[in-house]
């Protein structure tokens, strides 16, 4: 029989946010081929929402991509005070849990996701049922957890009480022992979808002599699209004009981008999709011929990973992650906000100075990050944590 494995995250995705927590979902499946795995996402809502009639049942069991998905929400009377709100969510992942005991069972192990606030539920349940809890701190930067007393509080007890804490990157292992010195911590790379993010089965886009850049990312002040569209005016200044840029993605920063790339006169050589669905991004990233991050910090930066296995190279900043994702085989790094940098690595590429050979480009990835990895690494951590009991 297959030990069960529950995983607890902060988000997953559902119909109404088929996207939210998707990578969850994906390291989810990847489990699945060993063990048999369930998701119990507790939630809350609020008197607002129960009134405008947004609330469903606050039970529901459902199987989401061949597993089976616990959901349960409790009402929270006062949203914005923290402890009322955190004991609502624990308590939501109680009457939830009970709902997995009833009609999965016991797990052997519970797998959080992030510290805040679906660690803490899970600490809180594997002490009332005697369950080891894994772990896993995905977001960051870490700081966004710690802004208050009662917050760092609860993110102190989390690491000290999880069986095994693991991090997404060196980076954020360092974030966190800087928070709680003496916590071992395992870094474990994000899962990249390496069957379906793949190179083209058809030919290289005709023979185009415009190197297309291509950026995917939410659009906020971090990802420092700013610094991206100045080393585009850098280029075209000095003249280097065989280039597009194509930016997908939405958020609070799209229309004073939108606005900027007009107002530098880029419109010829920037180009922005709308929101896109993964199918698209699957699409875009094998049209492209070079994928660009100017994150000001990511914790992994599971886009680049994504389109590497794809066997595109990648040009991304020095700002965490990245230093653990990309190599000298798979792209290169430059400094935050340093759109001169920006601008010279793109012109390598226009110029073909910079080449990477696709094949090898991908199984860098596939061997690093792809499913099996995830799953090797991540079981010889579960087979720890059950030696230890």
């Amino acid at each position: 029989m297959k030990r069960k494995i529950l995983i607890l995250p902060s988000w997953y995705p559902s119909d109404d946010s088929p996207v939210l927590g998707i990578f969850v979902q994906d390291q989810a499946l990847a489990l699945s081929r060993e063990y048999d795995v369930a998701i119990m996402v507790p939630g809350l809502v609020s008197w607002r929402q129960v009134i405008k009639g947004k609330v469903g049942p606050k039970s529901q069991v459902e199987q989401r991509m061949g597993l089976k998905v616990f959901r349960q929400h409790v009402l929270v009377p006062i949203p914005r005070v923290p402890m009322l709100a955190y004991s609502s969510y624990v308590r939501a992942a109680k009457l939830g849990f009970e709902a997995v005991l009833t009609t999965w069972g016991k797990p052997d192990i519970i797998h959080a996701l992030v510290v805040l606030p679906g660690g803490w539920a899970a600490i809180r349940l594997g002490s009332l049922y005697s369950t080891p809890v894994v772990l896993t701190k995905h977001s960051g930067p870490f700081s966004m957890h710690l802004g208050t007393e009662y917050k760092r509080s609860l993110v102190r007890q989390t690491l000290k009480r999880a069986n095994r804490v693991i991090a997404v990157s060196p980076a954020l292992t360092e974030q966190v022992l800087a928070f709680q010195n003496g916590i071992e911590i395992t870094v474990v790379g994000e899962l990249v979808r390496s069957d379906f993010f793949v190179p083209s089965s058809h030919e290289k886009r005709g023979s185009s002599p415009i190197t297309r850049f291509l950026c995917i990312a939410l659009l906020t002040e971090g990802k420092g699209l700013v610094y991206l569209l100045e080393a585009i005016r850098l280029l075209v200044k000095c003249g280097i004009i065989s280039f597009e840029v194509v930016v997908g993605g939405d958020g609070p920063e799209r229309a004073r981008l939108e606005r900027t790339t007009q107002s530098l006169g880029l419109s010829n050589w920037c180009h922005f999709l709308p929101l896109l669905n993964r199918s698209q991004v699957q699409y875009w990233m094998q049209q492209c011929d070079v994928f660009v991050l100017p994150s000001l910090g990511e914790t992994f930066g599971i886009v680049l990973g994504e389109a590497m296995a794809c066997g595109k190279p990648v040009i991304a900043t020095r700002c965490g992650g990245p230093e653990f994702v990309v190599t000298p085989d798979t792209g290169i790094l430059v400094d935050i906000a340093n759109s001169e940098a920006l601008a010279d690595a793109m012109s390598d590429f226009i110029t073909a100075r910079l080449k990477f050979d696709p094949q090898v480009v991908r199984r860098n990835v596939v061997e690093r990050f792809g499913e099996e990895a995830f799953l090797r690494n991540t079981s010889t951590l579960y087979e720890q944590v059950w030696s230890q009991i």
